[in-house]
């Protein structure tokens, strides 16, 4: 039984990789921006909401699909900084970010014994016995985050 779960396992993992693209961007002009919230990962500005208050222009295009659990996520803004500087960029404006639920992952262990005790007295047997049963069940729901980003350059 574990044999199959931990097999189990591995696909899932297997098929909930992450996936970052980058595509050049062609023929943006120079954009006054008006403002936002942003917040600086690795050298480079996120917007997540509207614009940098200065001129800049859209070089590239990002999109990033990966899973939406704790580990996966804490990892996405760092990674999408990396490929920002590699593309020559400056920052990011968030265009969409979605979550989907994808299923629900659920393994369970169960395990069970009798002990028991005959006690034998001239033609009379008194059998005695215990049953203990122990089980567990763990669902963790499987969430797919796919978001979009404008890759920006200041422009000085």
């Amino acid at each position: 039984m574990r044999k199959i779960n931990f097999i189990a396992l591995a696909i899932v993992v297997a098929l909930a990789g992450c996936a970052t693209e980058y595509y050049t961007y062609s023929g943006s002009p120079v954009i006054q921006g008006q403002g936002g919230a942003s917040k600086r990962v690795g050298g480079v500005d996120l917007w997540v909401i509207g614009t940098p208050p200065r001129k800049f222009r859209v070089i590239g295009y990002l999109t990033d699909s990966r899973p939406g659990g704790p580990i996966p996520m804490a990892a996405r803004d760092g990674q999408l900084a990396e490929k920002v500087r590699a593309a020559g960029g400056d920052g990011l404006i968030m265009n969409s970010d979605v979550s989907r639920y994808m299923g629900t992952f659920t393994t369970t262990n169960a395990s069970a014994y009798t002990s028991g005790n005959v006690n034998l007295a001239g033609d009379v047997a008194n059998f005695n016995a215990n049953t203990n049963a122990y089980g567990n069940s763990v669902s963790v729901p499987l969430n797919r985050r796919e978001s979009r980003y404008f890759v920006i350059k200041y422009a000085d």
